[in-house]
């Protein structure tokens, strides 16, 4: 069924950066202009590893849907990153993003939790991501707080709680058990 397992290679699992305060380097960057057929919001996303892990940071950009104080609030949080970072030169983004490779930054990193639907059984889950909150220059520390980590709002676990129940009620009586052995 499955020939030659004893000889097939498995690459080593990649550990991710969690929620917290970590000093990384700046890795790599790309953006969404990189991704054939990509449509949605553009982004520029670096890559940032420490001996503990990696992280990717993404920052959204703006398109014809972003509305002013979005903008203004995705540039700034950009920027401020950027600067962080150790970029000097603002009026080039791609000279401003090839400035900051290599180089090292003090990144606050911070769980959010969300629902969506599982793709393959459209059962409603709670799920957690980990992502950028802000950064410092190297050298220069932050203080974590617990309150950066943002669990459900009560009108999000509310409506969790509906479409799970709406999901359950529908497929009562069904099984989902497919696995052949």
């Amino acid at each position: 069924m499955f020939p030659n397992l004893d000889k097939v290679e498995v690459k080593e699992s990649v550990n991710y950066l969690p929620a917290g305060v970590h000093e990384v380097q700046v890795d790599e960057m790309k953006n969404s202009t990189q991704k054939a057929d990509y449509t949605g919001t553009p982004y520029v996303e670096f890559k940032v590893s420490n001996s503990n892990g990696i992280s990717y940071l993404r920052f959204n950009g703006v398109d014809n849907n972003t509305s002013e104080k979005a903008a203004e609030i995705r540039t700034k949080i950009f920027k401020e990153f950027l600067h962080s970072a150790g970029a000097k030169t603002f009026g080039n983004l791609p000279t401003a993003c090839k400035e900051v490779i290599g180089g090292k930054i003090n990144v606050c990193l911070a769980e959010r939790e969300y629902w969506t639907n599982d793709k393959e059984t459209g059962e409603p889950v709670v799920k957690t991501i980990t992502e950028y909150k802000f950064a410092n220059p190297s050298g220069k520390s932050i203080i974590w707080k617990d309150s950066f980590n943002k669990k459900l709002s009560a009108a999000d676990s509310a409506a969790f709680q509906a479409a799970y129940d709406a999901h359950v009620n529908s497929n009562s009586g069904t099984t989902t058990d497919t696995m052949p052995f």
